[in-house]
């Protein structure tokens, strides 16, 4: 780790230095960071500092929507804060609380390097708000190899149909087996693994601008569309031969648990619908477990070849309340490949920067998953994180309940468009 933080360091020495930041200075940065990621936060920030002698002082906290607007209410925001989804920058860039990165970033280099999905989603009426540092690729189907091949069954192929993953399923469930292993148990936020299930089918069927309707709170949940996407959904967990437990195990197991069935000698199940992080939660679970040896990823099957190339992220990204020499020279960094490269190596974060070189990326399907969101034409976030925070509250309960039960359909998404009615009235 101290060999690759001297390389990223030296790195930073060029672009770092072209932004001229003055020296002596200092600028505050608030965010959620802790553990491994507050490590690798505090290695990047340590760099920038070294070579433009800005300091970056560190707030943490967990609570990062309450703090931040309380401080915005009282006048004191930070000069930067780090969001874990674009929610609240669309709310403080409505209210006038942000500064327009396109006055700070050089936006030729901007332009080049990053997709223009990444500027769209960090745009609020035309102008740019907040830029992505590091992504993680939602909607990966993971599967044991040697569990497939001891089944007799070939591994999935990027471009495979939803019929394809429906037919390979039931050949799983006429041997005896489950094919799905499935787990929604996430504390307060339990419901969400659903969520992302959901959000992935919908985008296949509908396409990306239905899905910014449907988030903005301009798509009724009972639409034939919505009922569609669930109804999809339940031909995997309302049906107790395709999950692994049935739905009281789905509903009771930890999220970061979930894949271990794939694992169990014999195998419990064969596949398992998550984002590209569960490979840390596999690892630390299964130390001895090797990337494409025992474990390895296909994209989300497709539905209308219309959308074939759409990805859901989850991401994090940076906004600035003050406009200075000190926060337009971090600013410029957050968005370089130097600065994504210690979250590459230290965390498998995929960098939003399309010139991050794959060898910083740990391994070969993390270098995989940093290859398809780079290739990709259609990025959208995650649509839970995008809406309003009873309809996300809403959204993850109404997971829960459909697992435990599918035949209350209509009920659960009736529940659901009264809380839009009431949550979008204005």
């Amino acid at each position: 780790m101290k060999r690759t933080v001297a390389i990223l360091c030296a790195l930073v020495l060029g672009v770092a230095c072209a932004f001229g930041a003055p020296a002596a200075k200092k600028i505050t940065v608030l965010g959620v960071w802790g553990g491994q990621e507050l490590d690798v936060f505090t290695d990047m920030c340590k760099a920038f500092t070294d070579k433009t002698g800005i300091a970056v002082e560190f707030e943490g906290t967990r609570d990062l929507d309450a703090v931040i607007t309380t401080r915005v209410e009282a006048g004191n925001p930070p000069d930067v804060c780090g969001l874990t989804g674009p929610g609240k920058m669309s709310e403080l860039a409505r209210k006038n609380k942000l500064v327009d990165l396109s006055k700070l970033l050089d936006m030729v280099y901007f332009n080049k390097n990053y997709a223009a999905g990444w500027k769209d989603l960090g745009s609020v009426d035309g102008k740019l708000y907040g830029v992505f540092m590091k992504a993680a690729v939602k909607g990966l189907v993971w599967y044991n190899p040697k569990a497939l091949k001891a089944a007799g069954l070939d591994e999935p192929k990027n471009g495979w149909t939803w019929d394809d993953m429906i037919a390979v399923s039931n050949k799983i469930i006429a041997s005896g087996k489950a094919p799905w292993a499935v787990g929604m148990e996430s504390g307060s936020a339990s419901g969400w693994v659903g969520t992302d299930w959901i959000e992935n089918i919908f985008l296949r069927q509908n396409g990306p601008d239905k899905y910014k309707a449907w988030y903005e709170g301009k798509l009724s949940w009972t639409s034939p569309e919505m009922k569609k996407a669930w109804l999809t959904f339940g031909q995997i967990v309302a049906d107790p031969k395709m999950v692994y437990g049935g739905s009281q195990y789905v509903n009771s197991t930890n999220f970061g648990n979930a894949a271990a069935p794939l694992f169990a000698d014999p195998p419990q199940a064969y596949f398992h619908h998550q984002a590209s992080f569960i490979q840390g939660f596999i690892t630390n679970q299964f130390p001895s477990a090797k990337p494409v040896v025992d474990f390895n990823f296909v994209g989300f099957p497709m539905i209308d070849p219309k959308y074939s190339k759409s990805m859901e992220v989850a991401a994090d990204l940076f906004i600035a309340f003050k406009s200075t020499p000190e926060v337009k020279a971090f600013m410029n960094y957050i968005v370089s490949a130097e600065a994504q490269a210690f979250w590459a190596a230290g965390t498998g974060g995929l960098g939003t920067n399309r010139s991050l070189a794959l060898t910083f990326y740990p391994d070969v399907l993390t270098k995989r998953a940093a290859a398809m969101l780079n290739g990709t034409e259609i990025v959208v976030f995650d649509a839970s994180d995008m809406m309003k925070s009873e309809m996300n509250n809403a959204f993850c309960s109404a997971l829960v309940s459909y697992v435990n039960k599918p035949s209350d359909l209509d009920s659960i998404l009736s529940g659901l468009e009264k809380i839009r009615l009431d949550a979008y009235k204005n």
